[in-house]
């Protein structure tokens, strides 16, 4: 007999069948029974359990860097508040000449202040023109000071500082707010009045000598004079150029008309600077009086009302913003920013000396302040 296992798989348990296959067999023994086993438990292989997806681990996102402000350059030109004097009524102009300052007083004329110690200016003499307590414009040509005082132009002797005396008094056309000598000429910015000449070669008797641009129709706010040129900041009308070479007898040749009111001007060499209000700085080159053309510009921040040079440098008076700004002009179709000094007024007007400014900081009186250069 041959013998055979049989495996039954049912469900999840298994049998194990034995037996044999039968041959032919010699006698009649009964065939043997047939043993089944007892199932085997099939242990399942367990589902494993899917829980929720596994998150990504976060990652710290690096802190930025501070940005770090960038520190602004330090300008060339430092300044340095060292003196005041704010009992001068309301400086509008101011000049200097030695140990003295003398000022345009709006309010009261003219006031002589001493300097000879910058950080203790003080008052040592004025003189309070009759009919007028304006002091609008002022120069100084030794031994007199001129004024203009809106009435006209009126000269002083200031031979003593403390004790100036009236030499004369030329009755301009218009309001006389500014004044220029050349020779022997004054020439005064008469406002709608226009630009009067006058002849000074006697200080005490200035005569008439002429008066240009149609009374009425303009606003002449200042006046410079180069060689045979006046050049003449005239409000909204701009830059204009008047050959002076016969002062009888001026004529105009040359004009720039600039967007905003020219209120100051200074000439150098081949150009000429203007004080352009709300625009500005404007240069200009007048290498040709008759074709004045604009080359380079700095827009200030406030009011440009005043300009003075010295040296390298243009000195903005900028009006309502209380700045003084310095110009680096070596090169007039780049001016550059050199310094800057924030005063608590007005600025009207400015003039340097040796190392110093003079500012005219109206009811703010005068303040100097001393110009360091690195």
């Amino acid at each position: 007999m041959t013998k055979y296992t049989l495996w039954l798989a049912v469900g999840l348990f298994a049998f194990v069948v034995v037996g044999c296959t039968e041959q032919t067999a010699p006698s009649a023994t009964p065939t043997q029974p047939v043993t089944i086993a007892s199932p085997t438990p099939v242990t399942p292989t367990p589902t494993p359990e899917v829980g929720p997806p596994t998150s990504t681990p976060e990652v710290d996102t690096p802190t930025p860097t501070p940005e770090l402000d960038t520190p602004t350059p330090e300008l060339p030109v430092q300044v340095i508040e060292v003196g005041f004097n704010d009992e001068l009524g309301a400086p509008h102009d101011v000049v200097v000449s030695g140990d003295y300052a003398y000022i345009a007083d709006s309010s009261n004329g003219l006031r002589v202040v001493d300097i000879s110690d910058p950080t203790n200016p003080q008052e040592v003499g004025h003189f309070d023109p009759a009919g007028s307590t304006a002091g609008l414009g002022v120069y100084f040509s030794a031994p007199y000071v001129y004024l203009a005082d809106g009435l006209g132009l009126l000269v002083l002797d200031v031979s003593d500082p403390s004790a100036p005396l009236e030499t004369s008094f030329y009755n301009s056309i218009g309001f006389a707010v500014k004044v220029q000598l050349s020779s022997a000429y004054a020439f005064v910015a008469g406002r709608e009045g226009g630009m009067n000449i006058a002849e000074i070669s006697d200080p005490a008797d200035p005569l008439h000598i002429s008066n240009y641009f149609k009374a009425g129709s303009v606003q002449v706010l200042d006046v410079f004079v180069s060689g045979s040129y006046a050049y003449v900041a005239m409000q909204q009308d701009g830059l204009r150029v008047v050959d002076v070479s016969d002062p009888a007898n001026p004529q105009e040749v040359g004009f720039y008309d600039t967007a905003e009111v020219a209120e100051a001007i200074v000439v150098s060499g081949s150009y000429a600077y203007l004080a352009n209000g709300a625009d500005g700085l404007r240069i200009f080159d007048i290498s040709d009086p008759t074709d004045p053309q604009e080359i380079g510009f700095y827009d200030t921040p406030g009011y440009a009302q005043d300009i003075f040079l010295s040296g390298a440098y243009a000195f903005i008076g900028d009006g309502d913003s209380g700045l003084l700004l310095i110009m680096d002009i070596s090169d007039p179709a780049n001016p550059r920013l050199a310094g800057e000094y924030e005063t608590l007024g007005f600025v009207w007007a400015i003039t340097i000396s040796d190392t110093y400014a003079y500012v005219a900081n109206g009811d703010h009186g005068l303040r100097i302040l001393r110009l360091e250069f690195k």
